[in-house]
């Protein structure tokens, strides 16, 4: 209360005490989301080259492998 016996309450501050708070709660919201994100996508630089040169290495083999189409007789057209 101020000295005439009034009650004065600031709304100013508590405008801005809110404002921050409210501002606060969403990069911690944010920065949680963003943790969570790392843990359940993220890898490490390691772990993608491991991964491309597995995937390169699976691809190569698969090339190496491929045998060319030969016609047989079951494929030809009866007609000619």
């Amino acid at each position: 209360m101020d000295s005439k016996g009034k009650n004065i309450v600031d709304f100013g501050k508590a405008r801005k005490n809110l404002t921050r708070k409210k501002k606060a709660d969403q990069r911690a919201a944010k920065e949680k989301q963003a943790a969570e994100n790392r843990i359940r996508f993220g890898r490490t630089k390691a772990e993608k080259n491991r991964a491309k040169q597995s995937k390169d290495r699976e691809d190569q083999l698969h090339e190496t492998t491929k045998r060319e189409p030969t016609s047989s007789p079951l494929t030809q057209d009866p007609k000619e």
